[in-house]
Formats: structure tokens, sequence, C-alpha cells
């Protein structure tokens, strides 16, 4: 009998400490959606992992109910006994330190990359495959974290994926055409959402609203009314017509964007100024305060401008994705957002970097619902959420920021005789990507 009580006790006290962290429980559980994440509460004790980002830790989430960076840091270093480390330099002096650190084999587990790292980074092997520490093949776990697919397809080389982020943070939202409502209504134009839920947004009909919309108001002979301006010049011409601008055989990027679906993107770009003088001759002088102005009608420009482009427009702005190329197969093709995490070669412990970047890109259930309420208002209501949610499915991040020079060369093409200027700088283009294989043979 006393046998049997004895079993009995030690029975329910095994069974406590499996559920309750503070009688030392071995494995704690956390439950997601269908995903389950048991964390080993021992087995990484005492350790240390250093996070690399160039922003202070958040320390009070804007959204009531969600947890702060600084709160989800405290919680895996509780339950696990380990240290997270956040390194804060300034954006300025990022790369260069990281690189440092990296290279010099410490100091670096956790680290904030983007699409300037591809593809030198993977090449010099400063980044590990995440692939040997995250299984992408789970769908629960896919559907837990919320992985976003532009970013794990930008940042898969060879096969393997390098760098992940979720789509639960407002940089999941591509570029965004902001337009002005009222602008169009009284030019009697059609509403560019309406054209595109009909599949007619277009160049076309992109041009045809720039040349109604670009007037002089108070009849001085002087344009005083433009259609457009942004910062993003030719991007969003490439990318709406399919231009691939480099492409990667083996893992080598190769150029590819002498192509006639090149040649009319910069065509495009000499019509809007040429023929239809859409933008202002100084376009780059503040496009965002110019079209809360009034002074243009439609600015493309990303998603952190959403709060402000609503404040100062209300119900008159509209959004929607820019307008499709005569080339493209695709519904939209947006610029994204290109920052991610990833997990540095020099990472003495990178099972557990990839346990704390699992834990800190996947919120909880109830997160999940607030952050989307939260979005969902900023963005309008649930119809544009939707839209720009299913547009970031095809958003583009930029292929070639990684090759030094490259955009300086871009922007040497002569937009009014395309196809010459390309097949003449071809050698320089393909002179650029030489220069950052050097070494990496």
């Amino acid at each position: 009998m006393k046998k049997f009580f004895l079993f009995c006790l030690i029975f329910t006290f095994l069974s406590v400490t499996a559920i309750v962290p503070s009688f030392g429980q071995k494995v704690y559980t956390v439950k997601v959606g269908n995903y389950t994440l048991n964390i080993d509460t021992q087995k990484y004790r005492g350790r240390t992992i250093y996070v690399w980002q160039f922003w202070p830790e958040e320390e009070k989430s804007s959204i009531p109910g969600v947890r702060s960076a600084k709160q989800v840091r405290e919680e895996f270093e509780k339950i696990t006994g380990a240290k997270v480390q956040i390194v804060y330099t300034t954006w300025e002096n990022y790369r260069p330190k990281l690189s440092a650190a990296i290279l010099s084999g410490a100091g670096a587990d956790v680290v904030y990359i983007g699409a300037g790292e591809k593809p030198t980074w993977m090449m010099k092997k400063m980044l590990l495959p995440l692939n040997r520490y995250i299984d992408f093949k789970d769908k629960n776990l896919w559907n837990a974290v919320g992985f976003r697919k532009s970013t794990v397809d930008f940042f898969t080389w060879r096969g393997q994926v390098y760098a992940v982020t979720n789509i639960y943070n407002d940089n999941v939202f591509p570029y965004i055409l902001y337009y002005n409502k009222e602008k169009f209504e009284m030019a009697g134009l059609p509403d560019p959402l309406e054209l595109y839920k009909q599949g007619k947004w277009t160049w076309d009909a992109f041009f045809n609203a720039g040349k109604q919309l670009t007037q002089d108001i108070n009849g001085d002979g002087k344009i005083d009314q433009y259609a457009y301006a942004t910062w993003a010049v030719i991007q969003p011409f490439l990318y709406t017509n399919d231009v691939e601008v480099v492409k990667y055989i083996g893992g080598r990027p190769v150029f590819a964007m002498d192509d006639p679906k090149a040649y009319r993107a910069f065509q495009a770009l000499y019509d809007m100024d040429a023929k239809y003088k859409m933008r202002p001759a100084d376009w780059w002088t503040d496009p965002q305060g110019r079209f809360q102005k009034g002074i243009t009608c439609m600015d493309y420009w990303g998603p952190w401008e959403l709060s402000g482009m609503r404040n100062a427009l209300g119900k008159k702005l509209g959004i929607v994705p820019f307008p499709k190329g005569p080339d493209s197969k695709k519904k939209s093709a947006d610029m994204a957002d290109d920052g991610a995490w990833a997990i540095a070669s020099s990472s003495k412990d990178p099972e557990l970097a990839a346990l704390y970047l699992i834990w800190m890109l996947m919120p909880t259930d109830k997160e999940k619902e607030l952050i989307v309420k939260d979005q969902i208002e900023r963005v309008g209501g649930k119809e544009i959420y939707d839209l720009l949610l299913e547009a970031s499915t095809r958003a583009v991040i930029d292929p070639i920021s990684g090759i030094p020079g490259f955009w300086d060369l871009i922007n040497q093409i002569d937009v009014a005789n395309p196809a010459k200027s390309i097949k003449a700088l071809k050698p320089k283009f393909q002179a650029a990507i030489d220069a950052i294989l050097e070494g990496l043979k």
C-alpha cells in the first residue's frame, strides 16, 4: 500500500512539473493555431545569443493586447533561461559593423538583413541556411508564424532559405499607388480601384488619366496640377511588365534586361514625361507632401505612409496597386519591402537562434486578431486589406540592390531610345555583376 501511495505521489509530481513552469517543468508548450511548439526549459540555460538590428527595441506595443518586442524577448529568456542580447547600431553603421562581427566569427546570431545582402552574403557563407533548423514544409508552422512568401522566395538561394519575416507587420503590404478620388471624380474619370477589380487598370488607363489630370487650374498658362510623382521612378514599370533585371543560374546573377519587355518599361517612363507631361520637372521634391496638398493626384510609395495619407485626405484617399503593363501575365506586381531575419554563420548556437527567431515571429492567436484588426482600420476597411494582402503575394523585392553600381547604370539608360541604350550598356552591367563574383568562384 505504501509503495502504491508513493508511486501515485511521484506520478502526480511529475504530471504537475510538465505543466507548471514554476515547478521546474522540463518542457514548455505553446500552441498557435494547429502548431505546437515545445521548448526545452533546461537545455539552453546560461547561454547567450546576440540579435542585431538598427532600431531601438520596442518597449511598449502600439496595439493594446499585443506584446512588445521587449516583452517577447523577456518571456523567451524566462522560459529558456538563456540571455538574448540586443545589439543596436545606427542605420549608417549597421552593415559594416555587422559584417565585421560575422567575419570575425563572434557576436552575431540572429540578424536583420535586406536585399543588398543577396547574393554575396550567401556566396561568402556569412549566413546559415534556415532549412537546417526550420521545417518550411510544415504547413502548421508556416501558418502559425505567417511566413511572408515573397520574402521566403526572394531569399531562397540554391534551394535553401536564408531569411524570413512574417505577415503580421505593416511591411507585409506592398508599395501602394495612392490617389485622390476627388480629383478623378472632378475630371470625370473612372475610379482606379474599380478598374483594377475589372482587370482594366493598365498602363493605358494610367496614361489616359494622367493626361486629363495634368492641368492649368488657375488659367495662367502654366501647369499647376500634375497627375503623378514618386521617388520610385522606373521600378514599378519594370516589375509590372514582368521584366527580369537579373536572373540566377546556378546561384549566380546574370544580366537579363536586354529584352523588349524592358524596352517598353523605359519607353513608358519617357512617354509619361515627354508625351503626357504627368510629372513636375522637379518630381523628386517632396512627392508625398505635394500629393497631400493636392498639387499631384497620384503618388506611389510605401505602406508606412498610410496613416499620414489618410489623415491628410480622409475619405478622398484611394488605394490601388500600380497598373499592369502590356506584357504582364500578373494581376499586379508592386514593389516590396526587403527586410528579413537570418542566422549569421558566426552563431555559436544556431539551434537556439532559430528557436528565438520562430518565437519572436510567431504571435499568439489573439495577437493576430488584434494586429489584423488594426491593419484593417488603418488601410480603410476589410476590402482594401484583402486587396493589399493578396497583392503582397506578387510583390517584387529589389533584385539588384546587392550589386553595387547597377542602379547607377539603370539611371544612365536613355529612355528616348532604351533598346539601343541597354545594348550599349550591357557590358557595363555584366561587369558590375562580375565584380561581386570575384574571389567567389
